[in-house]
């Protein structure tokens, strides 16, 4: 499917939603309903107070400091910076702005992006999760992310430390779309160490932000930014989370948004699976495989696949092949490789992936027996 059109806009137009999305005082939700209301921020910043009433959530002071500074507020950046930094804006009314975020209550005005969305009309889906997770998490995410990403979907994240670097790697090498979302401006590389994901990122994906270039990240535009994240998207994929992590607010925003919730169970006893339990209990959706996601979403998919393994083990590591070999062809107990000496959390995390590529089925009891086309 061919891209949107790129509309061009004046100058004045420009400096118009610049000037807006400066107004970061106002709070997304009245900038959002200024947007609704008038369409645009030039038609805003002409109104009277009168019109301006029917937008929802003024208090005093900031009605009357929009009523005399609209005109005279200079924009945060300049269309010259934006080229420099190979940044291009995507406003409110732009094809190319994201129609599921226009659906939130509390939209962004302006989008700064750099790179490219190779096909917008793509169901995306958010992965989030632990930036100090386990190992098992950290596969988890990588594995559903690539299975998602090469049936179709595209996967949304926060270039986060943990979980949300693992999901982009994962899309990565489906040779598949990912889509960064950022708490400060998208030329600002944070963490440092995610360097090397974020310049393969521009390469087959794109970097999103609220803030143009050059802001820092504070703390508080993290909670913010998730909405993003979850308005993005058809859903909101949790892999992992301790009973504090970020990643809930991400997937509470996103059920607020009338989006669905899905969680991994993890581990029982886990601090990095308190998080995903307690959505679970709040009414999200539990799924233990990407394919019970692909299947759910199977009518949205521009070309449903579910990837197929080869029936030998060119494609395992000497780790999973070491595994295999110690199950033989006899089921066996979750308890009876515990005491064979596999470590706990390496053990479930590579029980589920070989699961989740057919090469294992789970049966009664926390027993496992490799399939018969793997025997």
């Amino acid at each position: 499917m061919a891209e949107p059109a790129r509309q061009v806009k004046t100058a004045i137009q420009q400096k118009a939603w610049l000037q807006l999305a400066n107004m970061s005082w106002l709070g997304s939700t009245i900038r959002a309903g200024l947007l609704q209301e008038f369409g645009n921020p030039l038609r805003a910043f002409t109104a009277s107070k009168a019109e301006l009433l029917k937008v929802k959530g003024w208090d005093h002071v900031r009605l009357e400091r929009f009523l005399s500074t609209a005109a005279k507020t200079e924009p945060i950046c300049t269309s010259e910076l934006l080229e420099q930094k190979e940044t291009r804006m995507v406003c409110f009314d732009d094809d190319e702005y994201p129609p599921l975020l226009r659906e939130i209550p509390d939209s962004p005005p302006v989008l700064f992006i750099k790179g490219e969305i190779s096909n917008p009309a793509a169901p995306a889906l958010a992965i989030v999760g632990a930036r100090n997770g386990t190992q098992m998490g950290y596969d988890l995410a990588r594995d559903f992310a690539f299975r998602l990403a090469a049936a179709g979907f595209t996967i949304v994240s926060g270039l986060a430390l943990g979980i949300d670097t693992h999901a982009h790697r994962g899309a990565l090498e489906a040779e598949a779309t990912t889509v960064a979302v950022l708490a400060n401006g998208p030329d600002v590389i944070y963490p440092r160490g995610n360097r090397r994901i974020r310049d393969a990122i521009l390469k087959k994906g794109a970097i999103i932000s609220e803030y143009p270039p050059g802001v820092i990240a504070r703390p508080w535009h993290f909670p913010v930014r998730n909405r993003i994240i979850s308005g993005m998207c058809l859903a909101t994929l949790v892999v992992e989370a301790s009973a504090r992590s970020g990643s809930l607010i991400t997937a509470r925003l996103a059920a607020e948004q009338n989006r669905e919730v899905f969680a991994l169970p993890g581990i029982s006893g886990s601090t990095t699976s308190e998080g995903t339990l307690s959505l679970i209990e709040e009414g999200a959706t539990l799924v233990t495989s990407p394919d019970e996601l692909i299947e759910h979403y199977g009518e949205l998919l521009p070309e449903k696949k579910l990837l197929e393994k080869s029936d030998d083990f060119e494609d395992l590591t000497d780790e999973e092949k070491k595994l295999l070999a110690a199950m033989a062809s006899e089921p066996v107990s979750i308890d009876r490789l515990l005491e064979s000496g596999w470590p706990r959390d390496r053990l479930f995390s590579l029980l589920l992936q070989l699961e989740m590529r057919d090469y294992l089925v789970k049966l009664q009891g926390n027993t496992y027996q490799t399939r018969n086309k793997h025997r």
